[in-house]
């Protein structure tokens, strides 16, 4: 098991991998590590294969006979090794796109893959089933093999989404075959300014990997193509196309046809707009006002003051009149940072998501999950404005440390970093009385304080980390942060304390719905989040799914306002399927208004993780809470 896993690993690897990468992967000592190498130098030699050590990088695989390699592999696979379905589908369909229109044999196609032959053939079902939703046939014929057949374009469709979906082994082949695209791609910029169109950077992406596709298509598909024929414009934007098609027919010795000019145009087409083009059934006066009256009422009910933001609600009511557009001419755009956002800015993509009931109503349909992400940007703009405009009000900062040495000066310092315009003083915890007399606007002190001044107190520690400094921004730039009262916050706390043993659990539930329903309840149960927690969670279920990337569900309200603060954890064991993909650990979050800055670190915390398969595997693998917390301590540095 551990002698296959290494050998793939390093097989799938470009560069030399150290010894504490192998351990971490397989959560083991370096002794056994050492150990299992020490087997595969052994039996290398007759298996086709050697693997080198460099001090300071670690081992790295050569491969000098494939088929003696493929043999040894199979042998020594896990019988119960769980495959990546998609990953496998994927890897065939590649493999028979480079094929171009020639047959190729299951048993070549296995071999290449180093998968056994049962078990492609169990997934060729799956591979005409795809390839149906492309209106592409998977052809098998005896003694010849399979090959996929049908129309160029949907072949170039198919090619350009497993392009997009990054499937190694087409965009490998691809990349090698352009050698270098750069320059095309700034010739695909100068028309995009030259038409003056407004496009999205994930769809000139795709319109810039159809030419890549294109170029891939000819060479594998129609090598032979001949290169006397021309394609002929009608109309400027037409002629801009053909000014790249000519750069790359040049560059690749290809020939474009008339009809894959016309497909890229409307590709084009779908995925643009025109900034001449004035919309003429969009009154964006009359959309302002209706803005205006919403986040009035918005701000009432949260306390927010979106609506005193008039830079805000001229960029927004910008991006509606042309988000409204592009729905009213069938233009979709897809947003990459989507998960990002939705992860690492929860409270602000919620409030997005209740702004979706006023664009719904004033549509008259959804607006997408994509879209509402981009909208998500102006929110964000208009909070990071309130942060510069909420640390000015503090004119006066006090200061109160153990001494008044070299500590209080490196305090000071560092306060000022926080607070540039304001005036630093630093104060002996002795003399209450001079701290009185100074009249601070905030004070931060190291000692707990007998009389204070009514202003916020915070706590710190008397050498600070950058980490530490990150985090007492945050508690500042709190919506709820309090601007006059004396309220005492510890900035300098883990979120790892809201992790709680009475709300950790192992499930074998079968239905994520049915998991956060249980969840939330056990909250309520256990005097953390109030009666309408469950609600609040199924709610903000139905606006978009809290199911993200690698098994990580993070379930939450869609308003905070916890009784106490806590993180319930839940180890799903086997893996639940949805729709949105595989769940494996959820962690469902509930936060009191007073400890909101630590929702950053949890958002931060949990998006490094789900980054991490390996991390992942790690907790699953050891269903503890302790583990738990220890993976996400070392993460957080």
């Amino acid at each position: 098991m551990r002698a296959y896993t290494i050998l793939e690993t390093l097989a799938n690897s470009k560069d030399y991998l150290s010894i504490d990468y192998f351990m971490e992967k397989l959560n083991v000592s370096k002794r056994t590590v050492q150990n299992e190498f020490s087997y595969l130098r052994k039996v290398s030699r007759n298996n086709g294969f050697s693997i080198k050590t460099s001090y300071g990088k670690g081992y790295f695989l050569t491969i000098g006979n494939s088929g003696a390699f493929t043999s040894f592999m199979s042998k020594i696979r896990p019988k119960n090794e769980i495959y990546d379905e998609e990953k496998v589908i994927f890897n065939v369909i590649s493999l028979l796109l480079l094929n171009g229109d020639n047959f190729d044999s299951t048993s070549n196609i296995a071999e290449e893959l180093q998968i056994s032959d049962t078990l492609l053939y169990g997934k060729m079902k799956t591979v005409s089933g795809y390839l149906s939703t492309y209106n592409l046939i998977l052809e098998r014929k005896s003694h010849y093999g399979v090959r996929i057949i049908g129309a160029s374009k949907h072949i170039r469709k198919l090619m350009l989404d497993l392009y997009m979906k990054g499937s190694k082994r087409l965009k490998k082949a691809t990349d090698e075959r352009l050698n270098n695209f750069t320059n095309h791609e700034l010739i695909i910029e100068e028309v995009i300014k030259k038409n003056e169109l407004r496009i999205g950077y994930y769809e000139f992406t795709v319109f810039v990997c159809w030419f890549k596709v294109l170029v891939m298509y000819i060479a594998t598909w129609e090598p032979n193509r001949k290169r006397n024929n021309k394609v002929e414009a009608k109309g400027e934007r037409q002629e801009s196309i053909v000014s790249i098609i000519k750069e790359i027919e040049n560059e690749y010795d290809i020939n474009i046809e008339q009809c894959e000019l016309i497909e890229v145009e409307k590709l084009l087409e779908r995925s643009t707009q025109s900034e001449k083009r004035s919309p003429n059934l969009i009154n964006k006066n009359k959309l302002k006002k209706e803005l205006l009256q919403f986040f009035v009422n918005e701000d009432k009910a949260n306390k927010t003051d979106y609506s005193k933001d008039s830079e805000f609600l001229e960029q927004l009511a910008t991006h509606l009149v042309f988000l409204l557009d592009r729905i009213d001419r069938k233009i979709t755009y897809k947003n990459p940072l989507l998960l990002e956002l939705c992860i690492r800015y929860p409270m602000i993509f919620d409030n997005v998501l209740k702004f979706s009931e006023f664009l719904k109503e004033y549509v008259g349909e959804n607006i997408s999950n994509d879209e509402l992400g981009f909208i998500t940007v102006h929110f964000l703009n208009h909070v990071e404005k309130k942060k510069n405009k909420q640390i000015n009000k503090y004119e006066r900062v006090a200061v109160v440390c153990t001494t008044g040495g070299g500590i209080s000066n490196l305090i000071k310092t560092q306060i000022i970093n926080i607070f540039p315009t304001s005036f630093v003083k630093t104060f002996s915890f002795w003399v209450e009385k001079d701290l009185e007399l100074f009249q601070p606007d905030i004070i931060f002190s190291v000692v707990p304080l007998k009389k204070a001044p009514n202003v916020p107190t915070i706590y710190i520690k008397e050498l600070l980390t950058d980490k530490d400094i990150i985090n007492i921004k945050k508690v500042l730039f709190l919506e709820n942060f309090p601007l006059s009262k004396n309220k005492v916050i510890d900035s300098l706390r883990n979120y790892l304390v809201l992790f709680k043993s009475n709300l950790f659990m192992i499930t074998e539930i079968s239905d994520y719905h049915d998991l956060i329903r249980m969840m939330a309840r056990k909250m309520i149960e256990h005097g953390y989040a109030n009666k309408e927690f469950e609600r609040d969670v199924l709610l903000r279920e139905e606006y978009m799914s809290t199911v993200y990337k690698n098994g990580i569900g993070i379930p939450h309200p869609i308003e905070m306002k916890a009784q106490k603060s806590a993180i319930a954890v839940a180890i799903v064991k086997p893996e639940i399927k949805t729709h949105q993909g595989s769940v494996k650990l959820v962690f469902m979050v509930c936060l009191s208004t007073e400890d909101f800055h630590y929702y950053s670190q949890i958002s931060n915390g949990l998006f490094q993780l789900m980054q991490d398969r390996t991390k992942i595997q790690k907790i699953y693998n050891n269903p503890v809470l302790q583990n738990v917390t220890e993976v996400l301590r070392r993460m957080d540095g």
